[in-house]
């Protein structure tokens, strides 16, 4: 079968993807003609989440990209002193909010390749340079306590000259190893939606992803290359937008006992997930199989509770790592 992906926003089921670009090496720099500020940001600005196998052997991952938009040639030909800072009040903040207890990793268990100080990394941008990415190094996953949250709380605080600090400055980047659901799977089951006719399909390649000690977050690394559940309208492969399960498991008995929804409960546009208690909603070690069953709840197109638009139920065979 000749499948297509269908991305007509009309249709009311994709979230558009941002895309962002950067130049290369040999790429003539983007100019302003000369008008505006220096501005300094950070490329991967946001919350993030690095995964580590549990080696002991040193695994490298970039921690944030640091970027100078210069309004003219000249601006880009001057040196650029910019200092981001570790920033324990949006750690607390961030704390407070989502009821965690994340702390700075202890400087004895990573290297970078721009030395951090005791508050943060003092970035000297040569003259002609615009991309100053920050490369980490966890020396050793093994000697992390796990009974800890761990995170960099970044943020660009300050930078010489004329130049300004943009909005995207603060990346809050957690450190985490990969919990043993962590994975490549290959996905078979049915799905049902009870508002549009829609299919499931099956199988497909999907990815899990560890966002915390007992949680993944579910990708498509095939189709949308993001966080989709990809799906069949007809003959082409479309997907719900603002919608991808996050699945929590007990690690005692290696359970799901909760799915989310990783754009909200509810997104903006009113979807959410949740558990379908009747599934055996397990994995088994043994055969690293996940049985799984799950809603997403709309009531804008199902307004009578408990507003279930779409069932899933999957099987999850891993076929490796990701």
């Amino acid at each position: 079968m000749n499948i297509k992906i269908n991305k007509l926003l009309s249709l009311g089921l994709i979230a558009g993807a941002a895309f962002l670009s950067s130049c290369e090496r040999g790429e003539e720099w983007p100019s302003s003609q000369g008008k505006g500020d220096v501005i300094v940001k950070m490329l991967n600005a946001g919350e993030k989440v690095l995964a580590f196998d549990a080696l002991s052997a040193p695994q490298t991952a970039l921690l944030v990209d640091i970027r100078k938009d210069a309004p003219s040639e000249a601006a880009l030909n001057s040196p650029t002193t910019v200092k981001v800072s570790f920033d324990q009040a949006y750690m607390d903040a961030y704390n407070e909010e989502n009821d965690t207890e994340y702390e700075l990793l202890p400087s004895n268990l990573y290297t970078t390749d721009i030395p951090a100080g005791a508050d943060g990394f003092t970035i000297n941008m040569a003259a002609g340079q615009f991309a100053a990415p920050i490369n980490f190094t966890l020396t050793d996953a093994t000697k992390l306590d796990f009974s800890k949250q761990y995170a960099f709380p970044l943020t660009i605080t300050s930078i010489d000259g004329n130049g300004k600090i943009s909005e995207s400055k603060t990346a809050f980047v957690k450190v985490l190893v990969k919990n043993e659901w962590d994975g490549a799977y290959e996905v078979t089951g049915t799905m049902k939606d009870e508002a549009a006719a829609l299919g499931g399909l099956f199988p497909m390649n999907y990815h899990l992803i560890t966002s915390g000690a007992n949680t993944v977050d579910g990708y498509d690394p095939d189709y949308w290359v993001n966080y989709f559940i990809p799906i069949m309208s007809g003959a082409d492969v479309s997907g719900y937008g603002a919608y991808s399960p996050v699945f929590e498991f007990d690690p005692a008995t290696n359970k799901i006992i909760k799915v989310t929804n990783i754009y909200g409960q509810p997104s903006a546009n009113g979807r959410s997930a949740g558990l379908d208690p009747t599934g055996e909603n397990f994995y088994d070690p043994a055969t690293k199989t996940i049985k799984v069953k799950f809603f997403m709840y709309q009531p804008a197109s199902i307004p009578t509770p408990p507003h279930i638009r779409v069932y899933f139920d999957w099987t999850m065979k891993r076929t490796g790592d990701r």
